[in-house]
């Protein structure tokens, strides 16, 4: 009988567990688990079908050169950096087969390497095109560069709830972090393939390290337990950094943060001095590398800037082998990219989050004063690191921009705590109304996640990205040849071939191939071929090239054989027939 009742109690306490105590909370908890891995899932299955990114594949294949121990070593050959590199050496060596990246931060690359590098460990071919798919997904996509994006997106997600969990309420902590996986831009740019994620997870977990430092130090916490955050705070923002270098921007929102939250002039300051000097302490060294190979600390970062501007459209002044460039185009050039980056396509860049609706009463909180204190700081260093990313992301390209996702967990738990208080002022008295409101504003957060999986969804990126004829084209050269194209960080991704970009003109390729180094092969795809016919290939910069492409070349062109690809939309010439054998599912 005695066994009867202790076996009784025991069911009875785990049907009491499961109703009210622990086990419901497991199960919630896996419940919560399971959806977020269907919208992950759901989301990848409808929306991802390849890199679109010209920055993502760049990335990647600077990921795999790391994987095969070459170092930050790139394979999407610029003229401009070849001219940059001979400038560098005595024998005016371009170092075309090794050359050095100057355009990257390295965090990404050396971490999708180590995903690279498992597959290869356990003897899988991440980078196996199938046969005879020509639509095919590269495996080193699905199973390393997905996945770690998805990652961090995920971790981001869990920061949104222990910050609102600190900051405000556990319950505001939670529809946060609800409202962040529910999010449409999350998602895409988990899915880019792109270094964000990883970027606003660090960036998002320095703040958050910072914020549980000076916290645990007002109050009166033991030396470790604010001393560890403060330092790991520093960690953070270090390696986001070394993964995106415009993320350089949260370093004067977090010192503002710790500054008022230590008392200002009562020992803030050592706190912003200590920060300082460490963060610059040990993101020095990349400074050091970039002004040792190429005589500039910041690397190419200038050149970045003049890219997709009113005066060198395009890629155009990384395609020129002699750039003459000075002072003052560039600031002139970077002043009219600002204005149209923000006049054009971003104007409702920082509006739009989320469909605006919480990113708007985020901005209205500037205007209202919360009871804690701490919660009034961080909300006026984010505004300085806010307002300094937008100044800066706008000299640069479509995916710095973007990063200004970085504030969007942020504007979350911000528009949400006002959103609360809003909600209270009303006095509805009925509970159920207080759920509707709390419901609506999760469904309209929803929205545009929503109308994004909704038909039609997205299609192969071609043109001008075909993965299966990428690395076929690819295949005809050896590891030792070198490959001229107007898409180089494609074939160096998907081909894993040195790849030169296009130059400016047919001169500048005479040039590099009789002095510089052999091409055994050019490729041109819909990216120059669709350009417009007047305005660029017959009169305009690309006219040198317009016979090349026509199959009419130069007496004196050293690649006569040619053959086209995909409908004949696409073009490969060299120096032999190289396809007859290998090429012949490629030229269908």
């Amino acid at each position: 009988m005695a066994d009867n009742r202790s076996f009784e109690s025991t069911l009875h306490d785990i049907v009491y567990s499961i109703d009210t105590g622990t086990g419901l909370k497991i199960i919630r908890v896996g419940l919560y688990i399971l959806l977020l891995l269907v919208i992950v899932m759901v989301f990848t299955a409808t929306q991802f079908r390849g890199l679109k990114s010209a920055e993502a594949m760049d990335l990647c294949q600077l990921g795999r050169n790391i994987s095969f121990d070459n170092g930050l070593i790139t394979k999407n050959v610029r003229p401009l950096s070849m001219h940059v590199m001979e400038g560098r050496t005595p024998d005016e060596n371009p170092q075309i087969g090794l050359h050095p990246d100057l355009y990257n931060a390295p965090a990404y690359p050396a971490l999708l390497s180590l995903g690279f590098g498992f597959f290869e460990l356990i003897g899988v071919d991440p980078f196996e095109v199938p046969e005879g798919s020509h639509a095919a997904l590269l495996p080193a996509e699905q199973w390393v560069v997905l996945p770690v994006n998805h990652l961090f997106a995920i971790l981001t997600g869990m920061l949104v709830f222990l910050l609102g969990k600190r900051l405000f309420s556990r319950e505001i902590g939670f529809l946060g972090m609800t409202i962040y996986y529910l999010s449409n831009l999350v998602w895409i740019d988990s899915i880019s393939g792109l270094n964000i994620s990883m970027a606003v997870f660090f960036s998002v977990l320095s703040f958050h390290q910072m914020i549980v430092s000076m916290l645990n130090k007002r109050d009166g916490d033991g030396k470790l337990l604010w001393i560890l955050p403060f330092l790991i705070s520093i960690i953070s923002a270090v390696i986001a950094f070394y993964t995106r270098f415009i993320t350089a921007a949260i370093v004067p929102g977090i010192c503002l943060f710790a500054w008022l939250m230590a008392g200002r002039f009562r020992g803030g300051t050592r706190f912003v001095f200590i920060f300082a000097v460490l963060y610059f302490l040990l993101i020095t060294p990349w400074f050091v590398r970039n002004y040792r190979i190429s005589g500039n600390p910041v690397g190419m970062a200038m050149y970045s800037m003049l890219n997709e501007s009113p005066r060198f459209p395009d890629n155009s002044v990384e395609r020129d082998y002699h750039p003459e460039i000075s002072g003052g185009q560039i600031v002139d050039s970077m002043k009219k990219k600002w204005v149209l980056n923000y006049s054009g396509e971003y104007a409702g860049v920082i509006s739009g989050m989320g469909g605006g609706i919480l990113m708007s009463l985020f901005l209205v909180t500037f205007f209202y004063h919360f009871v804690r204190p701490q919660v009034n700081y961080l909300r006026w260093g984010l505004g300085v690191s806010l307002l300094l990313m937008v100044i800066i992301a706008g000299f640069f390209s479509e995916s710095s921009i973007r990063m200004l996702h970085l504030f969007w967990p942020f504007a979350i738990l911000y528009g949400l705590a006002f959103f609360y208080i809003l909600i209270d002022r009303l006095d509805l008295g009925v509970r159920l109304y207080n759920l509707a409101l709390k419901c609506l504003i999760v469904f309209l957060a929803f929205i545009p996640f929503g109308l994004t999986l909704m038909p039609p969804h997205e299609v192969h990126p071609y043109p001008p990205y075909n993965t299966y004829i990428i690395s076929r084209v690819a295949g005809m050269l050896n590891e030792r040849e070198v490959l001229c194209t107007d898409m180089p960080w494609a074939t160096a991704w998907y081909g894993d071939r040195v790849s030169v970009l296009l130059p400016q003109d047919l001169d500048q390729f005479y040039e590099i191939n009789d002095y510089k180094q052999y091409i055994s092969g050019m490729y041109f795809t819909t990216i120059t071929k669709n350009k417009p016919f007047v305005k660029e290939l017959l009169d305009g910069p690309e006219k040198s090239w317009l016979p090349v492409m026509s199959g009419r070349t130069p007496p004196d062109f050293p690649l006569k054989q040619g053959v086209s690809l995909h409908r004949q939309d696409q073009i490969f010439l060299s120096d032999r027939d190289r396809w007859s054998t290998r090429a012949a599912e490629a030229a269908e």
